[in-house]
């Protein structure tokens, strides 16, 4: 399991209420990234409430921010094949679709 290197939470203006996180690790590197090692979003979420409001992309803007400014020239993040809700948010916020993975397993006993 990668380790976190930063995380970003985001939070209700009045109050101390969280609407959202982010977690970015480093990795060696990352499927269809042409850079080496790679920011990695591991975890990002908004509360349904908060959603279609930004707060998504600015945690993303400041995990793009928080890579920039050590040098990282990709940022790779993943979701599995039927979350349309997090493809969509990719895409708007500039990631291109490099893959899709259907990952298998065979239970031996």
């Amino acid at each position: 399991m990668p380790t976190i290197a930063a995380a970003f939470v985001a939070r209700e203006e009045e109050g101390d209420a969280a609407m959202g996180f982010l977690e970015l690790a480093v990795r060696p590197f990352a499927d269809g990234c042409e850079s080496r090692p790679v920011a990695h979003v591991e975890g990002w979420y908004v509360e349904p409430a908060a959603r279609g409001r930004g707060v998504g992309r600015a945690l993303m803007m400041a995990a793009e921010n928080w890579a920039r400014e050590r040098g990282f020239r990709e940022l790779a993040s993943d979701t599995e094949v039927e979350n349309d809700v997090s493809l969509a948010a990719h895409l708007r916020c500039g990631f291109l679709e490099s893959e899709r993975l259907i990952k298998f397993r065979k239970p031996l006993g």
